[in-house]
């Protein structure tokens, strides 16, 4: 029986990958430039806080924006190279595509939550 419900799973899982990679190349860029736009602002705090409890420098003021910004570059080559692929191209169905996108959908999930609780740098350094 659970041979059954695990093939049924691949198969709503490859369905799902195929649907995404199915849509318009446009909206798959703006997915993955959305998702790369949360995953900077989902880390932007974490960063922030890290910087400012044990490296503050005030020649490096820069560095935790930097950081932020290489994580998002690095969500958007991870999608571009698997949920978009280059002009002609159809990506390949994989795993890895269900995982991007559960990514960005939790990055979407955080940055709603600090918006919510209004979270910002100035938060870190009230407290």
């Amino acid at each position: 029986m659970s041979s059954k419900t695990n093939r049924r799973n691949v198969d709503i899982s490859r369905r799902l990958i195929d649907w995404i990679l199915g849509l318009p190349r446009i909206l798959r860029i703006v997915i993955a430039a959305g998702f790369a736009l949360c995953v900077t602002l989902a880390l932007s705090p974490l960063v922030d806080f890290v910087y400012v409890a044990y490296f503050l420098n005030p020649q490096t003021v820069i560095v935790p924006s930097l950081v932020s910004a290489a994580f998002g570059l690095g969500m958007y080559v991870l999608g571009w190279r698997f949920l978009i692929g280059t002009v002609g191209e159809k990506p390949e169905s994989r795993l890895f595509v269900l995982w991007y996108i559960t990514l960005g959908l939790m990055a979407i999930v955080v940055v709603a939550i600090l918006i919510v609780r209004g979270v910002t740098l100035l938060n870190f350094v009230a407290s």
